[in-house]
């Protein structure tokens, strides 16, 4: 078995170079595309790749000193296509405990780490996808994000694959009335969104100028989706289900998604086939109903490991899968996300949760953005984008003071033009703590 790295955008050629690697018997390294070169590079050094596929128009490679062979391929179309019935053929299902992928995470809180996931990881998740999502012979599933993502890879590749579900492969970075049109002309059902993204279709669909008959559902994962983008998507995509689903390449990836009977409030649902939750304490006991604790999980499609290091999170609860996720269980016994434990400020002794401060302050609709952490030269610090041209600082001030305990409030109020983000669509925190330098010495 050998590691064979890919990248390449979101392709017919693609899915073909991944199920080539998968039915020689090695596993694919997949590397998204929009990082830079040397980094791609850097990770499959550390993964031990020495031949790349990759999309002819991605890197320049012509000068490149690199120990690994690139072998390149051309993607024949940039317009929006259905997988083809031979690509279906090709794929096998495979629940072997061999390497099937290796993905790296989006590194906003350090150095990218290379998750190992087994064929039986990525398929076993996949199985109860399908439970959950049940597609139809009538179903066709739209891929809006790239492929080297697990939550793409397994619970859209994976689940067409699978079932045979038709699947329209295009090109991700786009604007929305480009996924509107594919969405008419493909007659697509299914689609999976992160907040981000959400957010965007919904204004665009706001406008009156698309009709989307067929589409019945959107799925949302990622990253928290707040209360504010949450009624809003509601409110314009009126006929057509919006669920929220939940999870972590570590767990192959999905652990909770909402169904038309667990989705009574912005929750992320109930476990799904085959998954345990426990939300715990630091220090490993079960919390109480409503109560804010560590999310662990039990899963049979764990990740074997890193390709270097130890896991991030230590267990605190019989050797399960720390998430890393702060969380609770509601009493419809719907899972909430709050944030990270990473993100978790203590500040004389107070637990503070980021996330909870940017919900409130996106209540104040002139306000885009907002992320709240520790600065490392202005302590708790709200950093914001609006969508006016006044100032708004003493309104939002004012909101949070309000709103918040004494020890949640803001020290410091900057405005940006813009939330420095990964390709993954995550906030940039190392981008961040410069960008609130430079703003705040101003």
């Amino acid at each position: 078995m050998s590691r064979i790295g890919l990248i390449g955008e979101n392709s017919i050629e693609y899915i073909d170079k991944l199920l080539d690697i998968w039915n020689s018997g090695n596993c694919a390294v997949l590397i998204d595309w929009r990082i830079p070169f040397q980094a791609a590079v850097d990770m499959m050094k550390e993964a031990d790749v020495s031949i790349c596929y990759l999309e002819d128009t991605k890197y320049d490679i012509k000068d490149s000193s690199a120990e690994i062979k690139f072998i390149t391929y051309k993607r024949k179309s940039n317009s929006a296509k259905l997988l083809p019935f031979e690509i279906y053929d090709k794929f096998e299902n495979n629940y072997s405990r061999s390497e099937a992928i290796v993905l790296y995470s989006s590194g906003t809180t350090g150095k990218a780490k290379g998750i190992i996931l087994s064929h039986y990881a990525i398929n076993t998740n996949a199985d109860a996808i399908i439970d959950y999502m049940n597609p139809t012979d009538s179903d066709c599933i739209y891929l809006a994000k790239v492929l080297s993502h697990s939550s793409t890879l397994t619970g859209e590749l994976l689940v067409a694959l699978k079932t045979r579900t038709k699947l329209v492969i295009a090109p991700t970075i786009v604007p929305p009335r480009f996924v509107f049109k594919n969405i008419e002309k493909f007659g697509v059902s299914i689609i999976c969104l992160n907040p981000t993204l959400l957010q965007k279709y919904a204004e665009e669909y706001d406008s009156g100028k698309y009709s989307l008959p067929t589409l019945r559902t959107i799925y949302v994962s990622g990253s928290i989706l707040n209360d504010k983008i949450y009624a809003a998507a509601h409110a314009v995509f009126k006929n057509i289900a919006i669920y929220n689903v939940y999870g972590l390449s570590e767990a192959g990836p999905r652990v909770a998604a909402q169904k038309s009977e667990h989705c009574k409030s912005n929750s992320v649902g109930v476990p799904i086939t085959d998954i345990e939750i426990m939300i715990v304490s630091d220090v490993g006991k079960p919390v109480e109903k409503g109560e804010k604790g560590i999310i662990h999980v039990n899963t049979p499609s764990r990740f074997d490991s890193y390709v270097i290091g130890n896991e991030k999170m230590k267990s605190f609860y019989r050797d399960w899968l720390n998430t890393g996720d702060i969380g609770y269980i509601d009493k419809n016994d719907e899972l909430h996300i709050v944030g990270r434990y990473d993100d978790l400020i203590i500040i004389d002794s107070y637990k503070i949760y980021p996330n909870y401060i940017e919900q409130i302050a996106l209540n104040l609709d002139v306000i885009k953005e907002c992320v709240v952490f520790l600065s490392d030269v202005f302590g708790l610090t709200c950093v914001y984008t609006k969508k006016v041209k006044e100032d708004i600082k003493s309104n939002l001030m004012h909101l949070l003071k309000d709103s918040l305990a004494y020890y949640e409030t803001p020290n410091k109020y900057i405005c940006v033009d813009y939330i420095p983000k990964t390709p993954n669509g995550k906030v940039d925190s190392h981008a961040l703590q410069i960008l609130v330098i430079q703003e705040g010495e101003k």
